[in-house]
């Protein structure tokens, strides 16, 4: 089981990324294991705004967006009022940005791995969960 971020989701869809094989392997082999894969619903602003300033493209982050609404390959998961005050916990103890607070929160409470590619996820998070690269 894994909690993915933006970073990993990018790369997946997005052939230009320098981590995009990567991530596209690790990605078919957890989805052929049946293992789910899971995020926090705000993955979707975070996606469509990296894609509409990254690649300055409104339309492709719209049709993203509508894809990762009605795919089942990633499980959205709704923000709470519990799981935003383990966000902020791990932010504060842990000097995590908010929205990345949030994965790791996420991940921490379904006891999963959170696959990324952002460095200080990587680094800071491991102070409270499992934290890897897509493939390792």
């Amino acid at each position: 089981m894994a909690v993915i971020d933006a970073s990993v989701y990018i790369a997946l869809i997005h052939a230009h990324e320098p981590d995009h094989d990567r991530s596209w392997t690790w990605f078919e082999r957890t989805i052929a294991a049946m293992e789910p894969i899971r995020a926090p619903v705000i993955l979707l602003a975070e996606v469509a705004a990296a894609l509409s300033r990254g690649v300055d493209d409104r339309a492709l982050a719209r049709r993203v967006v509508q894809q990762m609404v009605q795919s089942r390959a990633v499980e959205l998961v709704p923000v709470s009022l519990d799981l935003a005050e383990s966000a902020a916990s791990i932010a504060t103890d842990h000097h995590i940005r908010g929205c990345d607070a949030v994965y790791v929160a996420l991940a921490q409470q379904l006891a999963d791995c959170l696959v990324t590619l952002d460095e200080q996820q990587l680094e800071r998070g491991a102070a409270a969960i499992v934290t890897c690269r897509p493939g390792e």
